[in-house]
């Protein structure tokens, strides 16, 4: 027992960040209480500092550092990004690929769409979810382009990207519901497997099918937008968004 306190009071052990910091919190912030209390917000900090400033040799060429919101950080009225718990992000904004679509002639804009999809994937792998803006901010591009750019992809291969508005539920969008419609009613999946798809909560697939049904039923009985909205409880323009997607396509149920 002797033997391992003196190893643990090794003066090499007492080298290093975490010990300067706790040095620094000793002399400068004596409020914080002694070791015990001390401790546990150094060893925070430090956590903190290795996930947000990985080492730079895991970088490969083409790969930036992103810092995107939680995936499980709750979205919430009025809720700001920095008081949103952030997580780092390794992505490939040049990719190998990137290199052999131009050589093969792709367009540009395809390659951006693709370079767009693929940033929001990768964020997401890693547990971050990337917003509109960053995306913008990442690619040079404009906000509508962006959102262009996803809501054809989207159409296109009937796939939703996992970005913020979506996963935190926040906004509207006709296209990821649609595609949940399309996948619960058309396809017959369940809500658990149209959820896991659709990068949603099982309870906002279950709000958006119950929506979609009850605004077909009173289509069916030649309501009008104003009075389904007022019975159903939801606004206009989210009825309205219903009402499109039922009068475009029909999806059996």
């Amino acid at each position: 027992m002797k033997g391992n306190s003196r190893t643990s009071e090794h003066p090499y052990l007492k080298k290093g960040f975490k010990s300067a910091l706790d040095y620094f919190f000793a002399e400068n912030l004596p409020q914080l209480g002694g070791s015990l209390t001390r401790t546990p917000v150094v060893e925070k900090i430090y956590e903190m500092v290795e996930s947000y400033f990985p080492a730079m040799d895991r970088l490969k060429m083409g790969q930036m550092i992103w810092y995107a919101v939680d995936e499980g950080e709750k979205a919430g009225y009025g809720k700001s990004l920095q008081q949103s718990k952030l997580r780092p992000v390794i992505l490939d904004v040049i990719h190998e690929t990137d290199i052999e679509d131009i050589m093969k002639g792709l367009k540009n804009r395809e390659r951006q769409k693709k370079v767009l999809v693929r940033l929001f994937n990768q964020s997401y792998e890693q547990k971050g979810v990337l917003t509109h803006a960053d995306a913008a901010s990442i690619l040079r591009l404009s906000m509508v382009t962006i959102s262009k750019y996803i809501q054809e992809y989207e159409k296109e291969t009937g796939r939703i990207v996992p970005r913020r508005g979506t996963i935190h539920d926040m906004g509207r969008s006709l296209t990821h519901k649609k595609i949940i419609c399309q996948k619960h009613f058309a396809e017959g999946k369940t809500v658990e497997q149209t959820a896991k798809e659709t990068y949603h909560s099982p309870q906002a697939v279950v709000r958006y099918t119950n929506d979609f049904k009850r605004v077909r039923e009173c289509l069916k009985e030649g309501w009008s937008v104003e009075r389904i909205a007022y019975t159903t409880g939801l606004s206009k323009s989210l009825t309205r968004e219903y009402v499109e997607m039922i009068n475009g396509e029909e999806i059996p149920f």
